[in-house]
Protein backbone atom coordinates (compact mmCIF):
# COMPACT_ATOMS: atom_id res chain seq x y z
CA UNK A 1 0.00 0.00 0.00
CA UNK A 2 2.65 2.68 0.64
CA UNK A 3 4.41 1.72 -2.39
CA UNK A 4 1.24 2.51 -4.36
CA UNK A 5 0.86 5.75 -2.54
CA UNK A 6 4.93 6.73 -2.93
CA UNK A 7 4.11 5.86 -6.91
CA UNK A 8 1.39 8.11 -6.79
CA UNK A 9 2.94 10.78 -5.32
CA UNK A 10 5.59 10.87 -7.54
CA UNK A 11 3.35 10.36 -10.64
CA UNK A 12 1.87 14.00 -9.27
CA UNK A 13 5.31 15.65 -8.93
CA UNK A 14 5.86 14.77 -12.73
CA UNK A 15 2.58 15.88 -13.98
CA UNK A 16 2.83 18.55 -12.37
CA UNK A 17 6.15 19.66 -13.32
CA UNK A 18 5.11 18.37 -16.57
CA UNK A 19 2.80 21.35 -17.08
CA UNK A 20 5.19 23.96 -15.56
CA UNK A 21 7.43 23.06 -18.39
CA UNK A 22 4.19 22.73 -20.71
CA UNK A 23 3.90 26.10 -19.96
CA UNK A 24 6.79 28.43 -22.10
CA UNK A 25 5.11 31.62 -22.78
CA UNK A 26 8.45 31.89 -24.73
CA UNK A 27 6.26 32.26 -28.43
CA UNK A 28 3.84 35.00 -27.17
CA UNK A 29 6.17 36.97 -25.75
CA UNK A 30 9.36 38.07 -24.82
CA UNK A 31 11.60 37.12 -21.29
CA UNK A 32 12.58 39.31 -19.01
CA UNK A 33 14.16 39.63 -15.39
CA UNK A 34 14.77 42.46 -12.76
CA UNK A 35 14.67 41.28 -9.32
CA UNK A 36 14.50 44.77 -8.19
CA UNK A 37 11.74 45.83 -9.96
CA UNK A 38 9.25 47.84 -8.35
CA UNK A 39 5.82 46.28 -9.42
CA UNK A 40 2.61 47.70 -8.36
CA UNK A 41 -1.15 46.43 -7.89
CA UNK A 42 -3.72 48.37 -8.73
CA UNK A 43 -6.48 46.37 -9.78
CA UNK A 44 -8.55 44.32 -7.39
CA UNK A 45 -7.13 41.33 -5.82
CA UNK A 46 -10.55 39.47 -6.39
CA UNK A 47 -9.88 40.09 -10.20
CA UNK A 48 -9.05 36.53 -10.73
CA UNK A 49 -10.69 33.19 -9.17
CA UNK A 50 -9.78 31.39 -6.36
CA UNK A 51 -9.16 28.06 -8.53
CA UNK A 52 -8.42 27.27 -11.83
CA UNK A 53 -8.72 24.03 -14.21
CA UNK A 54 -6.09 22.23 -16.23
CA UNK A 55 -7.51 21.39 -19.11
CA UNK A 56 -6.60 18.41 -21.81
CA UNK A 57 -7.25 19.20 -25.81
CA UNK A 58 -8.76 16.20 -27.38
CA UNK A 59 -9.60 15.60 -30.99
CA UNK A 60 -12.71 16.85 -32.17
CA UNK A 61 -15.26 14.80 -34.88
CA UNK A 62 -17.59 17.66 -36.61
CA UNK A 63 -20.88 16.22 -37.57
CA UNK A 64 -20.33 14.02 -40.78
CA UNK A 65 -24.21 16.04 -42.15
CA UNK A 66 -22.73 19.48 -41.80
CA UNK A 67 -19.35 17.90 -43.49
CA UNK A 68 -21.29 17.06 -46.39
CA UNK A 69 -23.14 19.95 -46.85
CA UNK A 70 -19.68 22.00 -47.12
CA UNK A 71 -18.19 20.03 -48.80
CA UNK A 72 -20.82 20.41 -51.36
CA UNK A 73 -21.57 23.97 -50.81
CA UNK A 74 -17.26 24.23 -51.27
CA UNK A 75 -18.06 22.47 -55.24
CA UNK A 76 -15.59 19.50 -54.18
CA UNK A 77 -16.78 15.65 -55.30
CA UNK A 78 -14.80 12.92 -54.40
CA UNK A 79 -13.05 12.97 -57.17
CA UNK A 80 -11.01 15.83 -55.52
CA UNK A 81 -10.21 14.03 -52.78
CA UNK A 82 -6.60 14.27 -52.47
CA UNK A 83 -5.77 13.09 -48.76
CA UNK A 84 -7.85 10.76 -46.77
CA UNK A 85 -7.00 8.89 -43.81
CA UNK A 86 -8.25 8.56 -39.96
CA UNK A 87 -7.49 11.86 -39.56
CA UNK A 88 -7.38 13.68 -41.61
CA UNK A 89 -9.40 13.98 -45.50
CA UNK A 90 -8.74 17.15 -47.46
CA UNK A 91 -9.81 18.14 -51.14
CA UNK A 92 -8.19 20.43 -53.72
CA UNK A 93 -9.13 21.54 -57.07
CA UNK A 94 -6.35 23.57 -57.48
CA UNK A 95 -5.89 22.77 -61.47
CA UNK A 96 -9.18 24.45 -62.06
CA UNK A 97 -10.41 27.88 -61.69
CA UNK A 98 -10.82 29.26 -59.28
CA UNK A 99 -8.23 27.13 -57.41
CA UNK A 100 -9.73 26.13 -53.98
CA UNK A 101 -8.76 23.42 -51.07
CA UNK A 102 -10.72 22.21 -48.31
CA UNK A 103 -9.52 20.13 -44.79
CA UNK A 104 -10.86 19.15 -41.91
CA UNK A 105 -8.42 17.02 -39.13
CA UNK A 106 -9.53 15.16 -36.35
CA UNK A 107 -6.83 15.66 -33.85
CA UNK A 108 -6.78 19.52 -34.20
CA UNK A 109 -10.72 20.01 -34.52
CA UNK A 110 -9.97 22.07 -37.51
CA UNK A 111 -11.70 23.21 -41.07
CA UNK A 112 -9.90 24.85 -43.29
CA UNK A 113 -10.98 26.17 -46.40
CA UNK A 114 -9.70 28.56 -49.23
CA UNK A 115 -10.71 29.48 -52.65
CA UNK A 116 -8.47 31.83 -54.94
CA UNK A 117 -11.07 34.32 -56.46
CA UNK A 118 -9.84 37.00 -59.03
CA UNK A 119 -11.71 40.86 -59.25
CA UNK A 120 -10.74 43.34 -61.14
CA UNK A 121 -12.48 46.73 -62.26
CA UNK A 122 -14.72 45.26 -64.72
CA UNK A 123 -15.32 41.94 -62.41
CA UNK A 124 -17.03 43.35 -59.15
CA UNK A 125 -18.34 40.55 -56.52
CA UNK A 126 -21.57 40.69 -56.38
CA UNK A 127 -23.94 39.96 -53.50
CA UNK A 128 -21.70 40.16 -50.61
CA UNK A 129 -23.72 39.76 -47.47
CA UNK A 130 -24.51 43.10 -46.01
CA UNK A 131 -22.73 44.05 -42.58
CA UNK A 132 -26.14 43.54 -40.52
CA UNK A 133 -25.96 40.20 -41.77
CA UNK A 134 -22.92 38.67 -40.27
CA UNK A 135 -24.22 37.68 -36.74
CA UNK A 136 -26.53 35.70 -38.72
CA UNK A 137 -24.45 34.19 -40.65
CA UNK A 138 -21.51 33.53 -38.29
CA UNK A 139 -23.90 31.77 -35.24
CA UNK A 140 -25.78 29.82 -38.27
CA UNK A 141 -22.58 28.36 -39.78
CA UNK A 142 -20.98 27.80 -36.15
CA UNK A 143 -24.07 25.91 -34.79
CA UNK A 144 -23.90 23.15 -37.86
CA UNK A 145 -20.27 22.33 -37.00
CA UNK A 146 -21.44 22.08 -32.91
CA UNK A 147 -19.98 24.81 -32.05
CA UNK A 148 -22.26 26.95 -29.18
CA UNK A 149 -22.19 30.68 -28.84
CA UNK A 150 -22.21 30.26 -24.99
CA UNK A 151 -18.41 29.46 -25.83
CA UNK A 152 -17.27 31.93 -27.80
CA UNK A 153 -15.61 35.13 -26.02
CA UNK A 154 -17.70 37.83 -24.47
CA UNK A 155 -17.67 41.76 -24.79
CA UNK A 156 -18.28 44.10 -22.16
CA UNK A 157 -22.05 43.39 -22.74
CA UNK A 158 -22.27 40.12 -22.75
CA UNK A 159 -22.91 39.16 -26.00
CA UNK A 160 -20.11 37.12 -28.01
CA UNK A 161 -17.03 39.28 -28.94
CA UNK A 162 -17.57 38.86 -32.89
CA UNK A 163 -15.05 41.18 -34.84
CA UNK A 164 -16.58 42.18 -38.06
CA UNK A 165 -14.19 43.75 -41.10
CA UNK A 166 -14.58 44.23 -44.82
CA UNK A 167 -11.46 44.94 -46.80
CA UNK A 168 -11.87 47.71 -49.49
CA UNK A 169 -10.29 47.38 -52.68
CA UNK A 170 -10.18 50.73 -55.26
CA UNK A 171 -9.95 51.45 -58.43
CA UNK A 172 -9.51 54.43 -60.20
CA UNK A 173 -11.30 54.15 -63.86
CA UNK A 174 -12.38 56.92 -66.11
CA UNK A 175 -11.82 59.40 -63.89
CA UNK A 176 -13.90 57.96 -60.91
CA UNK A 177 -13.02 55.91 -58.10
CA UNK A 178 -14.66 52.46 -57.58
CA UNK A 179 -14.93 50.68 -54.58
CA UNK A 180 -15.22 46.79 -54.40
CA UNK A 181 -15.79 44.82 -51.50
CA UNK A 182 -15.27 40.96 -52.06
CA UNK A 183 -15.60 39.75 -48.83
CA UNK A 184 -17.33 40.64 -45.07
CA UNK A 185 -15.55 38.39 -42.47
CA UNK A 186 -15.23 38.04 -38.88
CA UNK A 187 -12.91 36.45 -36.42
CA UNK A 188 -13.64 35.54 -32.47
CA UNK A 189 -12.01 33.37 -30.12
CA UNK A 190 -13.47 30.62 -27.30
CA UNK A 191 -13.89 31.50 -23.70
CA UNK A 192 -12.93 28.71 -21.05
CA UNK A 193 -14.51 29.54 -17.88
CA UNK A 194 -14.59 33.38 -18.36
CA UNK A 195 -10.88 33.11 -19.82
CA UNK A 196 -9.98 34.28 -22.97
CA UNK A 197 -8.33 31.56 -25.39
CA UNK A 198 -5.30 32.19 -26.84
CA UNK A 199 -3.08 31.04 -29.11
CA UNK A 200 -3.79 30.70 -33.14
CA UNK A 201 -4.95 26.86 -34.28
CA UNK A 202 -4.90 24.75 -31.11
CA UNK A 203 -8.12 25.10 -30.40
CA UNK A 204 -10.42 27.96 -29.94
CA UNK A 205 -10.30 30.36 -31.97
CA UNK A 206 -11.75 31.16 -35.57
CA UNK A 207 -11.70 33.29 -38.85
CA UNK A 208 -14.66 33.32 -41.78
CA UNK A 209 -14.90 34.98 -44.73
CA UNK A 210 -18.32 35.36 -46.24
CA UNK A 211 -17.96 36.44 -50.15
CA UNK A 212 -20.64 36.29 -53.26
CA UNK A 213 -23.99 34.88 -52.80
CA UNK A 214 -22.86 34.89 -48.47
CA UNK A 215 -20.83 31.57 -49.64
CA UNK A 216 -17.56 31.17 -47.33
CA UNK A 217 -14.23 32.18 -49.08
CA UNK A 218 -11.95 31.00 -46.36
CA UNK A 219 -12.67 29.04 -43.16
CA UNK A 220 -9.97 29.05 -40.61
CA UNK A 221 -11.37 27.09 -37.52
CA UNK A 222 -9.91 25.28 -34.53
CA UNK A 223 -11.98 23.44 -31.70
CA UNK A 224 -10.63 20.66 -30.24
CA UNK A 225 -12.80 19.51 -27.39
CA UNK A 226 -11.98 19.61 -23.64
CA UNK A 227 -11.84 17.44 -20.70
CA UNK A 228 -11.17 18.95 -17.39
CA UNK A 229 -8.64 17.39 -15.91
CA UNK A 230 -7.03 18.86 -12.68
CA UNK A 231 -7.95 22.00 -10.44
CA UNK A 232 -5.29 24.30 -8.66
CA UNK A 233 -5.09 26.86 -6.17
CA UNK A 234 -4.32 30.52 -8.05
CA UNK A 235 -1.83 32.20 -6.74
CA UNK A 236 -1.68 35.73 -4.45
CA UNK A 237 -1.11 38.91 -6.38
CA UNK A 238 2.39 39.31 -4.26
CA UNK A 239 3.18 35.54 -5.83
CA UNK A 240 2.53 36.94 -9.50
CA UNK A 241 4.36 40.14 -8.86
CA UNK A 242 7.23 38.03 -7.58
CA UNK A 243 6.90 35.48 -10.57
CA UNK A 244 7.34 39.05 -12.76
CA UNK A 245 10.76 39.97 -10.87
CA UNK A 246 12.38 36.42 -11.49
CA UNK A 247 11.61 36.34 -15.03
CA UNK A 248 9.00 33.64 -14.93
CA UNK A 249 6.39 36.07 -17.30
CA UNK A 250 6.83 37.65 -20.43
CA UNK A 251 6.39 40.74 -22.02
CA UNK A 252 4.25 40.76 -25.22
CA UNK A 253 5.47 43.30 -28.44
CA UNK A 254 4.67 47.14 -28.45
CA UNK A 255 4.78 49.21 -31.29
CA UNK A 256 7.90 49.51 -32.72
CA UNK A 257 8.38 53.35 -32.84
CA UNK A 258 8.40 53.03 -28.99
CA UNK A 259 11.55 50.77 -29.30
CA UNK A 260 12.66 48.40 -26.82
CA UNK A 261 12.13 48.89 -22.76
CA UNK A 262 14.98 48.62 -20.71
CA UNK A 263 13.83 46.81 -18.01
CA UNK A 264 17.26 47.64 -15.89
CA UNK A 265 16.06 50.99 -15.75
CA UNK A 266 12.52 50.94 -15.43
CA UNK A 267 11.07 52.91 -12.81
CA UNK A 268 8.34 51.20 -11.65
CA UNK A 269 5.22 48.83 -13.34
CA UNK A 270 1.79 49.77 -12.74
CA UNK A 271 -0.74 46.33 -13.40
CA UNK A 272 -3.96 48.03 -14.03
CA UNK A 273 -5.97 45.59 -14.92
CA UNK A 274 -5.64 41.34 -14.29
CA UNK A 275 -7.54 38.53 -16.54
CA UNK A 276 -7.75 35.07 -16.67
CA UNK A 277 -6.44 33.20 -20.02
CA UNK A 278 -6.00 29.99 -21.32
CA UNK A 279 -2.97 29.30 -23.22
CA UNK A 280 -1.92 25.84 -25.82
CA UNK A 281 0.73 26.97 -27.48
CA UNK A 282 0.29 28.45 -31.03
CA UNK A 283 0.04 26.82 -34.70
CA UNK A 284 3.64 25.28 -34.80
CA UNK A 285 3.93 24.25 -31.11
CA UNK A 286 0.73 23.07 -30.10
CA UNK A 287 0.23 21.42 -26.60
CA UNK A 288 -2.93 18.57 -25.64
CA UNK A 289 -2.60 20.26 -22.29
CA UNK A 290 -4.60 23.92 -21.61
CA UNK A 291 -2.85 26.02 -19.33
CA UNK A 292 -4.24 28.85 -17.43
CA UNK A 293 -2.27 32.53 -16.97
CA UNK A 294 -3.22 35.73 -16.20
CA UNK A 295 -3.07 38.03 -18.81
CA UNK A 296 -2.05 41.84 -17.12
CA UNK A 297 -2.44 45.19 -18.74
CA UNK A 298 0.44 47.22 -17.14
CA UNK A 299 1.95 50.70 -17.45
CA UNK A 300 5.87 50.76 -17.87
CA UNK A 301 7.48 53.67 -16.57
CA UNK A 302 10.81 53.35 -18.54
CA UNK A 303 12.38 56.74 -16.37
CA UNK A 304 11.51 58.65 -19.68
CA UNK A 305 7.32 57.48 -20.68
CA UNK A 306 4.85 55.91 -19.74
CA UNK A 307 4.24 52.58 -22.34
CA UNK A 308 1.55 50.12 -21.95
CA UNK A 309 2.81 47.11 -22.28
CA UNK A 310 0.77 43.20 -21.63
CA UNK A 311 2.40 40.45 -19.38
CA UNK A 312 1.55 36.94 -19.03
CA UNK A 313 2.24 35.27 -16.29
CA UNK A 314 2.05 31.65 -15.04
CA UNK A 315 -1.03 31.81 -12.02
CA UNK A 316 -1.02 28.02 -10.83
CA UNK A 317 0.07 27.56 -7.31
CA UNK A 318 1.97 24.36 -7.42
CA UNK A 319 2.97 24.17 -3.70
CA UNK A 320 -0.77 23.48 -2.81
CA UNK A 321 -2.77 20.05 -3.16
Amino acid sequence: MKKKIILFVLLQIIWVTGFSQSLSLQNLGDTFQCTNLDVRWNTPTNALPRTVWVYHLLPRKFPPEAVSNLTALCGFTEKDKKISNADEVVYKNADNFPSKQLGFSLSHGSIYYVTVSHYGPTNLAKEVPVMSRMPELTTNFLSKFGVSISEIEKNTNGAPNFHFFEPRREYFVKGKIITDIEFRAVDFRRSVDGGAFLGAGTGGDGQIEFGEQSKPVKIDLSWRNLERYKSYPVVTPEAIMKRIREGKAVQLPIPDNLGVIDWQSVKSLTVRKAQLCYYAGDRFTPSDWLMPLVSLWTIVDTGHENVDVEIDCPIIDETKP
